[in-house]
């Protein structure tokens, strides 16, 4: 970290795209948008910057929010499963995807079993993958809004398309399938942790870094001309990329080392108070 947010040179014109992680960012710990971050968003859309949501849930799961974050949704576009689907938020419109076979997923279901585990997946046929009701799962069918369906996950289809798949359970079930994973694995999934309790499989090695790079290309601004801000671990290949990566206050040790400006934490407008700059 080079800056604090009070003291990063601003250069209002050179920024097209701003990126931002939800939860710990763009949200506070109560799950709310203040209305001073709501009133600043719409001020640098109206300024045409790109607004772009980075978040691990699926369209549905930014959705719910939309009242309170107060954009225009049509207008923009939302990086989600960290990162392996792109898409105009308000629409639900796929621009982009990357996807693991079901046989992949298949792999992954029987080592989290193994390990004491469960999972859910995301499917880009089906939505919500889950094969029951634990507290964990029952958590994202709350929490994303999305369609789901019970499945044996031994059954799926070794083609059916998946977005990403999510190992749940107790922290040390999930530590102890971390460790025994295969090389192979981590060939064909990026492996984060992005809770205690979720251990994530997303496809194509993608990361909230390659889901930013490809809709730069799409939108054709150079990387270098994005901002984003986050806090966590599956924020660190965006925060990267950008051409200004910014860490929360309350953001882990390492983002905060890799980020070039730090600002307040969620709780205190972190996001308000570093891109009023720019309005």
């Amino acid at each position: 970290m080079r800056y604090r947010y009070d003291d990063y040179p601003v250069d209002k014109d050179f920024f097209k795209l701003i990126a931002l992680d939800m939860d710990g960012t763009l949200l506070r710990r109560d799950k709310t948008i203040s209305p001073r971050t709501k009133e600043v968003l719409q001020g640098l859309q109206q300024q045409g910057y790109a607004i772009v949501i980075e978040t691990g849930r699926c369209p549905r799961g930014v959705l719910r929010y939309a009242d309170t974050i107060g954009i225009d949704l049509n207008q923009t576009y939302a990086v989600c499963y960290n990162g392996a689907g792109v898409f105009v938020l308000g629409q639900e419109r796929e621009l982009s995807a990357v996807t693991a076979p079901g046989s992949a997923v298949k792999e992954v279901a029987a080592l989290a079993h193994a390990c004491g585990a469960k999972i859910h997946a995301y499917s880009q046929d089906r939505a919500l993958l889950v094969e029951d009701h634990n507290v964990y799962s029952q958590k994202e069918i709350d929490h994303s809004l999305s369609p789901f369906v019970e499945v044996d996950f031994a059954a799926i289809p070794d083609d059916e398309p998946i977005y990403k798949a999510i190992a749940v359970g107790d922290a040390d079930k999930l530590d102890a399938l971390r460790a025994r994973l295969p090389p192979e694995i981590h060939q064909q999934f990026a492996v984060m942790r992005t809770d205690s309790y979720f251990l994530e499989f997303i496809a194509g090695k993608s990361t909230k870094g390659s889901g930013l790079q490809q809709l730069c290309a799409l939108l054709n601004i150079p990387a270098e001309r994005a901002l984003a801000i986050g806090d966590a671990e599956n924020d660190e290949k965006m925060i990267e990329l950008a051409g200004l990566g910014v860490a929360m206050g309350n953001a882990t040790p390492e983002l905060k080392r890799l980020a070039d400006v730090e600002t307040l934490s969620c709780d205190e407008d972190g996001v308000a108070v570093f891109l009023e700059r720019f309005l």
